[in-house]
């Protein structure tokens, strides 16, 4: 998962790769730098305790947060907004393709959640942009997008369902 972000002066392009669980990740920076993080939730869906170089952080979600507007939060009860240039990416999906010139496109989550309705069936046709699901995750209610137009070819998952980040959630086969 790639994502753009800024921080006071600081602009920043991460990758972050989580284990199935949410709780372990390991950020690359820009400089090609490492830093590993552990996850533990709180109170769920407003505080989480971060643990990284041996420093125990505590952060507060605040109200209100939304989808391309920056993200507010309390770091060590310090006020903090961090701005995400990507935002439909950092919550709400993550597309992978299968292999070049293969034209199946596979939806993963970026972070674990629940699959809250399912908007699409198998084999209807969707356009870029056209909402597939609702993954509920952190108390915010997210729409996973069509990234490209084509068939929905598989749905791997059912309103209900508690998903990890990485798991596939649905296939979307290229229209010729």
């Amino acid at each position: 998962m790639k994502y753009q972000i800024e921080w006071n002066d600081l602009h920043e392009n991460i990758e972050a790769h989580p284990d199935p669980t949410g709780r372990e990740w390991s950020f690359t920076l820009n400089n090609g730098s490492q830093v590993k993080a552990k996850v533990d939730v709180i109170e769920e869906g407003t505080v989480l305790r971060l643990i990284t170089s041996g420093e125990t952080h505590t952060i507060t979600l605040l109200p209100g947060n939304q989808v391309g507007s920056p993200i507010r939060f309390l770091l060590n009860a310090e006020l903090v907004e961090l701005g995400v240039l990507d935002p439909v990416d950092l919550i709400t999906r993550e597309v992978s393709n299968s292999g070049p010139g293969s034209g199946l496109t596979i939806i993963e989550s970026v972070m674990p959640g629940i699959v809250r309705k399912i908007l699409v069936q198998e084999g209807d046709s969707v356009e870029a942009g056209q909402p597939l699901l609702l993954l509920e995750a952190m108390k915010m209610e997210n729409e996973i997008l069509a990234p490209e137009g084509g068939t929905v070819t598989r749905l791997h998952v059912s309103a209900g369902d508690t998903v990890a980040a990485g798991t596939i959630m649905a296939h979307i086969e290229k229209d010729d």
